[in-house]
């Protein structure tokens, strides 16, 4: 009997065992089969699947963390967190979606994998305990349970289906979840369903997104106010949805994927329909002031403004247009809009420039095909419309004078809708209060401030094009596109305040520190069919804002400058303007509005002093220099004046001199050369009779000097080994017999040395030379400095005594003329370019350098204090140059190509 019993107890365990296991087993399957998208409504605006931990700076998780999580839902994200760091569940991957529901609340949906099936109970355990006080809240759906977390006004429901944990605001969301997987799984039919999306996703990026029809419609308008943006575009039409793979590094966020519009009439994404994309070459005339840049690149203008027809019919703006382009007719002639077709190039750029909060200021640039025809055309209109006006054509012309000698014609525009009732709905909200032509660019500005923006950085040189932060965003897009759009983000926000709503503004101001982080953007879409291929790219490099809130100007050369800026007079103004060099050796005449007024080729780097000449003796100058093979006379119109450029006998490597001893404007030009021999030539280049000096035993290290002492000339120059002190007919005067060891470029200078007149050299690894006018040579050694070093010599303590300034490496040190150090300095990472002095008054005499490492100018005084506002960023040896009492002005190469003009602050 008993034996009967336990059989039967036993088969009974033994079922209950297989069945168990069988349960488990299933739940298992189910738990590890399960798809987390079929819990997500089709009716959300957006789906983004997080596929591991991101690779973001600290600093950007710490400051999403300060602004009270992306979404703001603080208890939310902190159940989501929290849930994530249990160990049944996945913290990867998991899904996030979003939707509007009711009367514009935005809400949120999370789906988690629950990876043990005994956990099921522990996470409603874990959650009530952790966010409810124990006490759980919980209302049956169906076969499901749903729970609610409270903390203040704010709750978050969640549930525990098979292997998926779904959070959310919304109780709502959650059904809407659970019924749609009911239906998956019974195999029907959801409405609004995307079907094999998966397959547009790319498996190895960090996030997918699929965006839906929803979040045009629905959920950007809680966030935009695109009418005031695009007044006649309507973005809730634009695109039906589309998919995105994002990938995160400390660089950057970029989102690639595309957006589909194919069954929308109404979007105006179809104008783009079989436009190829092309390579942008309208940023070049773009200028580098400008907060944000759009760009419309077409290759088949006349299907494109087909294609714009069509929209505005489908869209019921057709007659509007078309009554405003009669006008038009009338306003400027008949043929006007279709002479601007033939002459449009294909490129647009819209422009926006800095302004005040709640201002717009732009502009709307066209490329031409002929500028000359676009001028006589823009011209032609406005004749006519003064005609119609009854008013004098002049009435509408205005002047803007860049400086005195140079001044461009603008007009007063009379269609301020000129570009978007002509061209399309991309030029919505820019106004066309004034036109001109320049180069091959129609441009159609705001303001008056507008136009003087463009024309500023246009005569400068200065377009986005070489603006670092635009290169960087420029090379994470692809070569060709159709649309793109630029820009620094904190000015972006500042300039389109206006079009953000509530929410929008919430979030920037909760996540400040985060969008700093993110100081430049840039999109990107390339049309194929009826879909826009896009590129989104964030970036996380810093924005290199200019550090010199006193530059003047800022001019664009063609290449990097290599030269010290050299002070010129205009013979004609009375004006300085500025002669420098670029390191294609093409020199430049820039005048003090940062306007280039010519370029001269040269065949190699200048390597002498630039001299102001007479040489017809008419008060009228020209611009005397060499390179290492020729002698160049320039005059200001920027042609070659009399026998010049002269051809040397043998190169002289380091420059000419040029003397007119006794200022009656007889020059003489000194040349010392490869073979040895100082050459004299005359303004007329020919060679000066009775000039006899000695060849030199070595090759010659120094450029000539002349000095006058005790009135007596003394013309001076050094080989390797040897000082040569000659008279004016190259006979020695002073004959020294000391041996030298000099390096093979220096200099000779004229000092006071213990109240006597010495001729000061640099040789090697600090050692100083100085030498007496009977020829006796004293030694000075300055320690502490490299075998390789610069010297100069100053007061620049304004003690009445000269000092040696020397660098060598990263150290600046002065010492006296007897070799004790006065003070040092070291500029940690630089390498020290000559020590420049300069004079400010008689006691105030500061020290410039260049560190070539890092691209920045110093000037500190002469005890070693870095003077206000330096340092500041440049890249060639500068000029300070004094303007009465507008005070000392700096002018210096800058950012790899640019010449700029700094109001030094004292």
């Amino acid at each position: 009997m008993k034996k009967g019993i336990w059989l039967s107890v036993g088969a009974v365990a033994l079922i209950g065992i297989i069945g168990f296991g069988i349960w488990f087993i299933n739940a298992k399957k189910e738990i590890q089969s399960e798809d987390k998208n079929l819990f997500i409504p089709y009716n959300s605006a957006f789906v983004v699947t997080v596929h591991g931990q991101l690779a973001v700076p600290e600093q950007m998780e710490e400051a999403v963390v300060e602004g009270g999580g992306l979404w703001g839902s603080g208890l939310l994200e902190q159940v989501v967190d929290s849930l994530r760091t249990v160990a049944s569940i996945s913290a990867y991957p998991y899904v996030l979606a979003s939707r509007v529901e009711g009367k514009g609340d935005v809400t949120f949906l999370y789906a988690l994998d629950n990876t043990n099936v005994w956990a099921r109970g522990e996470v409603v355990a874990y959650l009530t305990r952790l966010f409810s006080d124990n006490k759980e809240q919980v209302r049956k759906y169906d076969r499901f349970r749903i729970y609610t977390l409270a903390k203040g006004k704010e709750r978050v429901y969640f549930t525990v289906c098979g292997g998926i944990v779904l959070v959310s605001d919304s109780d709502l969301y959650i059904e809407d979840g659970l019924k749609q997987f009911d239906l998956e799984s019974a195999g029907k039919e959801v409405a609004g369903r995307l079907k094999d999306v998966s397959k547009y996703f790319s498996a190895g990026a960090d996030v997918n997104v699929l965006i839906n029809t929803e979040l045009f419609t629905d959920w950007l308008p809680l966030f935009l106010r695109a009418g005031k943006w695009f007044p006649h575009l309507d973005v809730r039409q634009l695109f039906k949805w589309g998919t995105l793979d994002g990938d995160f590094s400390e660089k950057g966020i970029f989102l690639n994927g595309f957006l589909a519009y194919e069954g929308l009439d109404k979007s105006y994404a179809r104008t783009l329909a079989g436009q190829r994309p092309g390579v942008v070459s309208v940023d070049k005339v773009a200028p580098a002031c400008l907060v944000s840049l759009g760009l419309l690149n077409l290759d088949r203008l006349p299907d494109y403004f087909s294609a714009l027809e069509d929209y505005r019919y489908s869209t019921g703006r057709k007659g509007e247009v078309f009554n405003r382009k009669q006008q038009y007719a009338k306003m400027f002639g008949k043929t006007s809009e279709e002479e601007w077709r033939n002459l449009l190039q294909g490129e647009f750029a819209c422009i926006g420039l800095p302004s005040g909060e709640g201002e717009t200021e732009g502009l709307v640039v066209a490329l031409l095909k002929s500028g000359s025809l676009g001028q006589g055309l823009l011209g032609k209109m406005m004749s006519h419309y003064a005609g119609y006006a009854g008013k004098p054509l002049k009435d509408y012309e205005r002047q803007y004078a860049v400086d005195k000698e140079k001044s461009f014609t603008y007009y007063e525009f009379p269609a301020k809708d000129y570009p978007v009732i002509c061209w399309g709905e991309w030029f919505d909200g820019m106004e066309s209060g004034y036109a001109f032509v320049e180069g091959n660019c129609l441009v159609f500005a705001t303001s008056r401030d507008a136009v003087e923006m463009f024309l500023e950085d246009y005569v400068h040189g200065s377009f986005v094009r070489d603006a670092e932060w635009y290169q960087h965003l420029q090379g994470k897009l692809a070569g060709k596109c159709n649309l793109a759009y630029f820009a620094c983000t904190e000015d972006f926000l500042a300039s389109r305040r206006e079009v953000m709503q509530g929410r929008a503004r919430d979030f920037i101001k909760r996540q400040e520190k985060l969008v700093s982080l993110l100081p430049s953007f840039a999109f990107q879409w390339s049309n194929e069919g009826e879909m826009l291929y896009n590129t989104f790219y964030f970036s996380m490099e810093p924005l290199k804002r200019d550090a010199r809130p006193h530059v003047l100007w800022r001019t664009r050369l063609e290449a990097p400058m290599t030269m010290k800026p050299v002070a010129v007079v205009n013979h004609v103004t009375g004006e300085q303007e500025m002669f420098v060099q670029d390191s294609s050796c093409r020199v430049y005449l820039v005048n003090d509005a940062g306007r280039v007024l010519w370029t001269y080729p040269l065949e190699e780097a200048i390597n002498s002093e630039v001299y102001q000449v007479d040489l017809y003796k008419n008060g009228k100058l020209q611009y005397l220099f060499s390179t290492a093979s020729k002698i160049y006379l320039i005059d200001r119109n920027g042609n070659a004046a009399g026998n010049f450029p002269l051809t040397l006998r043998a190169k002289c490597t380091q420059g000419i001199s040029v003397y007119d001893y006794d200022g009656n404007r007889d020059y003489r030009i000194f040349a010392p050369a490869e073979d040895q021999r100082v050459y004299l030539y005359d303004l007329n280049g020919k060679v000066v009779q009775g000039w006899m000096p000695a060849r030199a035993d070595k090759p010659i290290v120094t450029p000539v000097r002349h000095f006058r002492v005790e009135d007596k000339d003394y013309l001076v120059f050094a080989d390797r080994y040897r000082l040569y002190i000659l008279d004016r007919r190259g006979k020695e005067r002073v004959k020294v017999t000391s041996v030298f060891d000099l390096p093979v470029s220096t200099d000779i200078r004229l000092v006071q040395w213990k109240g006597q007149p010495r001729l000061a050299l640099a040789g090697k690894e600090g050692t100083v030379y100085l030498v007496a006018f009977d020829g006796r040579v004293e030694t000075v050694l300055l320690a502490g400095m490299p075998e390789s070093w610069s010297m100069n010599v100053s007061d620049v303590n304004a003690d009445g005594n000269e000092e040696c300034i020397a660098t060598g490496g990263s150290r600046l040190a002065v010492y006296t003329l007897e070799g004790k150090l006065l003070w040092e300095k070291q500029f940690d990472g630089a390498d020290l370019g000559y020590p420049y002095a300069y004079r400010f008054s008689a006691s105030d005499i500061r020290i410039g350098l260049v560190d070539t490492v890092q691209s920045r100018l110093w000037l500190l005084s002469g005890t070693g204090e870095v003077s206000k506002g330096f340092p500041v960023s440049g890249d060639s040896p500068f000029s300070i140059v004094f303007a009465g009492r507008e005070g000392f002005f700096l002018f210096a190469g800058a950012d790899k190509g640019a010449f700029i003009k700094y109001k030094v602050q004292r």
